[in-house]
This record gives structure tokens, sequence and C-alpha cells, in this order.
């Protein structure tokens, strides 16, 4: 089962302010769902024009997810968030094979990831697993195609491609977030 928590603005302690003001955690600092599957908890806090905060608790197939917007959310991105955190409960083995299930830490970055491509008017990505506990998010128009694989949150490419011109481009996302937002607005037509 899975939920999701929209969180209004809250006021924070100092000590809660502290803990909430880290960056994005690096995949080495998440404990491993597989090692230790009876709970898992990761919190982050973008900078203030960003999501405020997203919690992932996953307690065997139980999952939930809190998050705390800076702003209201718009239908794509809920759309999202939905797709996201029903991926969180596919169990190990879930394509018949040796699937992993989702991290939390990559549903976390996925979830950062479109909060931070997604505009009113934008497309909502297909929110897609990945056998190795991945998400893969795309949009596939008249357009073009984007797709972003999110391996860990530290590990995130695109592969964007023109469908009129034949123009592409591949790179890791680290460097490159503005070519992605301005290839998500070119193939939403915006």
């Amino acid at each position: 089962m899975a939920s999701v928590l929209l969180v209004p603005d809250t006021e924070y302690s100092l000590a809660e302010k502290a803990i909430l003001s880290e960056e994005l955690l690096s995949a080495s600092t998440f404990p491993d769902v597989l090692a230790r599957p009876s709970a898992v908890a990761a919190t982050v806090e973008p900078a203030p024009a960003k999501l405020q905060k997203v919690l992932v608790r996953k307690r065997g197939s139980e999952v939930s997810v809190e998050v705390q917007p800076g702003d209201r959310l718009s239908q794509p991105f809920r759309q999202s968030l939905e797709a996201i955190v029903t991926l969180l409960t596919l169990p190990p083995g879930w394509n018949s094979h040796s699937a992993k299930p989702i991290a939390p830490q990559n549903a976390i970055r996925a979830i950062v990831l479109v909060w931070d491509l997604l505009r009113a008017g934008f497309l909502a990505p297909i929110v897609v697993p990945r056998v190795r506990g991945g998400i893969q998010l795309e949009w596939h128009t008249e357009t073009g195609d984007i797709e972003v694989y999110i391996d860990s949150p530290d590990q995130v490419t695109f592969f964007a491609e023109d469908a009129k011109t034949g123009e592409s481009t591949e790179a890791r996302l680290a460097g490159h977030e503005a070519a992605l937002k301005a290839w998500v607005q070119r193939i939403s037509g915006k």
C-alpha cells in the first residue's frame, strides 16, 4: 500500500531546521533497502524555490511519502508523484526475474527532479521502473523524445532527441540541468 501526504508549510525548530538544511544526500549515505528492509527514511530540503521537504518511509510492503511544497502543486506534478510512489510498492523480482525494488533515494531524486522540470502546462513524464532499483522518466511527443535515467541520486543521465531535425543530446545531468529543462520546454511546446 502506498500513500502520499502533502504537508502544509510548517515552522520548524532550530534543531529541525539544521536537519532539513542539508542538500540532497548522496547514495552512500542512504541505508541499503535490501539489507535492512524493515524501515527506510530519507529527507531532502532543496533551495526555497523548490520542494521544502520530501520524506519516504518504507516498512515492509507499506510505503508513505510526505511532500511539503513551497508552492501549489501542478496537476502534472501530482500525476508524476503518484506514479513514483506506486513504483515504491514493487516487490523484489517484480519483473518475474531478479529485479530489485525501487530504492527510496532514487524516488526522492525523481520527485525533486520532476518538481524542478515541471511548470504549469508542461507535460507529466511517463514513470518507469528500472531493474536495478532506479527510475526512468520519459516524455514522448510528436516534437521529440526525452528519457532520464536515475540509477542513483548521483548517477542521473538523459537522452533527448528532436523528431523533426534529428538533433540529439546525451549527457550526465550534473552540469546540464539547463539543457534538460530546455528540452522539456521544447517538447512541451512552450
